[in-house]
């Protein structure tokens, strides 16, 4: 019996933990309401500074990195890296070959359903639907001023959208969950397929555009709320994963993603950042190329008690942060930037680069703690903090839009337009300064590269354009945790995982190369990993593989879903 409890709030996360939830605070007014007392479920939304508290709740769960659910069950850690960096081409687990094995069955592609991080996904998505659907259900009745209950209503549409593409992402088709779950449907909601789900996303999306306002539209407080232009956004890019693998019979278009970061980029709310490397530095956020961004405040929990973490490197030193060393960028990776190119020094640091320089300190770095020489720069602090960092992390940046234009123009037959906002992203790189504290000795200062990177306007057309679009999103979103995806969406996973990855391949072929000048500096290989991509697969349009994660086997046991291959 408390094992079938524990299922059904996986699955259908109700009304448990609701009212505390809020307990977590944000650098961000409108996550900072104070709790008013004890509250019944039925009478929780009726005044606007609890329902305010139930829908800060829903940003409150970006950041919740592992801990304790609303049933008293421990979730484990589920950070967008494990799938969307590590089973790609453009990471290895990191750390120590015996830390955390569970992430090695994630990046081999050899994970089963007692696998406690993939739980950890599932549990996640599922717990921050039950807030959305909470919200939806009490809202109408609440009796609040229309025009907050709408953009209520829009949040929480966007939510749904979100970690339901969160859930199709990782393991495919879901139950599709209108509201919150009764008790006589326990066990007999029926998991709708790839194609439903996706359906159902896009409704979602496509409802929270109607009611949430624009960017603009909201007080400096409330940045970082969710706004018209991201559910467009993320709209436009469910649109493109499913345009490129989603094997049934749908309406969407390429004119339609089109429209969408046309509506974006006409709408006058965002412009790209002028210095790239200024993106992903502490003392910078909610940029005007922000579209999308998850809040922090030293002193809270959540992303910035892990996130940056466990991606430090674990060799300690005064003047950076160290953690667990997870999410080693490989030298594929690294090779496929220009040197010249500026964006190389804000992606990465590690052995051999730069003097191993790191906000103005040579860094000492220990080869036998990293899965390859290279950590993500991305995410580094300059300190180890001692509860948490004010950074915030971009999750969609107009950069993206303009690729996702450049691609659907290209799709729409428009080369010459493709081209364009291609060129605008390449345009901005190289214009950009190197990332802060890259010069010895100076830890705050952004230097100016000495020449002009080599990063011409691409002039190409046709297949070649094509591919110089998806490279350029490899450069531009390296380490933000959507090069798997990219790869699934565009049939090119097997290919390129397996060339990097796996050491059999026949070293005759020209793209083959080993990493490192001795065997101790090489990079982790996994003999047979296509075949195990293959083997937890579904099967997509044009038999392209979807790979999943197998669903947790609580679930499948309780629930009545059909498991994944796995």
């Amino acid at each position: 019996m408390k094992t079938y409890i524990y299922v059904n709030k996986c699955l259908g996360r109700l009304l448990a933990g609701l009212l505390t939830i809020c307990s977590l605070c944000s650098c961000d007014d409108f996550l900072t309401v104070e709790p008013q007392g004890q509250l019944t479920s039925s009478d929780y939304m009726n005044r606007e500074e609890q329902a305010e508290m139930a829908v800060a709740s829903l940003y409150n769960i970006l950041r919740i990195t592992s801990g304790t659910g609303p049933d008293n069950i421990y979730m484990d850690h589920h950070f967008e890296f494990f799938f969307g960096s590590v089973a790609s081409d453009d990471a290895e687990k990191g750390s120590t070959t015996s830390d955390l094995p569970n992430l090695t069955f994630i990046g081999n592609y050899s994970m089963n359903p007692t696998n406690t991080l993939v739980r950890g996904f599932y549990t996640h998505g599922w717990w921050a639907i039950s807030r959305a659907n909470y919200i939806l259900g009490h809202l109408d009745n609440a009796g609040l001023d229309e025009a907050i209950a709408n953009r209520m209503r829009g949040e929480a549409h966007f939510f749904k959208a979100y970690y339901y593409f969160y859930l199709l992402r990782h393991f495919g088709g879901m139950p599709i969950l209108e509201k919150s779950v009764e008790i006589s449907e326990f066990g007999n909601i029926p998991r709708a397929s790839f194609t439903e789900t996706a359906d159902f996303i896009i409704k979602e999306f496509q409802t929270a555009i109607t009611l949430l306002p624009e960017r603009s539209g909201y007080a400096s407080a409330d940045l970082g709320r969710a706004t018209r232009g991201a559910a467009r956004a993320y709209l436009a890019r469910v649109m493109m994963y499913r345009l490129g693998i989603d094997p049934g019979t749908h309406q969407t278009s390429w004119q339609e993603v089109y429209d969408l970061t046309s509506d974006i980029i006409n709408s006058g709310e965002y412009a790209l950042h002028p210095n790239f490397a200024e993106l992903f530095e502490e003392a910078v956020s909610f940029t005007s190329e922000s579209i999308f961004e998850i809040g922090a405040v030293a002193g809270s929990g959540g992303i910035q008690l892990g996130f940056w973490n466990v991606q430090a490197s674990r060799t300690s030193q005064t003047g950076t942060n160290t953690g667990w060393g997870f999410n080693n960028p490989t030298q594929d990776l690294v090779d496929a930037f220009h040197p010249s190119d500026p964006r190389l020094s804000s992606t990465i640091y590690g052995i051999g680069y730069n003097n191993n320089t790191l906000f103005g300190v040579t860094r000492q770095l220990d080869r036998s703690n990293q899965s390859t020489r290279y950590h993500v720069r991305k995410v580094a602090l300059d300190r180890r903090p001692s509860v948490g960092s004010g950074k915030t992390w971009p999750l969609m940046r107009l950069a993206d839009v303009f690729l996702m234009r450049a691609e659907a123009a290209y799709m729409l037959k428009n080369e010459s337009e493709a081209r364009t906002y291609l060129n605008k992203v390449r345009e901005r790189a190289r214009n950009s300064s190197y990332c802060r504290g890259y010069t010895l000795g100076d830890p705050a200062g952004y230097p100016m590269p000495e020449s002009p990177p080599e990063l011409p306007d691409i002039t190409a057309g046709g297949e070649a354009l094509l591919n110089a679009i998806w490279h350029e999103r490899r450069l531009e979103l390296a380490a933000e945790d959507y090069r798997t995806y990219d790869l699934i969406r565009t049939g090119r996973l097997l290919d390129r995982v397996e060339l990097v990855k796996d050491f059999q391949r026949d070293p005759a072929n020209p793209l083959f190369k080993e990493t490192g000048t001795n065997e101790s500096d090489r990079e982790i290989r996994v003999p047979g990993i296509r075949a195990n991509i293959l083997r937890s697969s579904l099967k997509g349009k044009n038999g392209w593989p979807i790979p999943v994660m197998p669903i947790p086997e609580t679930e499948t046991n309780y629930w009545n879903i059909s498991p994944n291959p796995y």
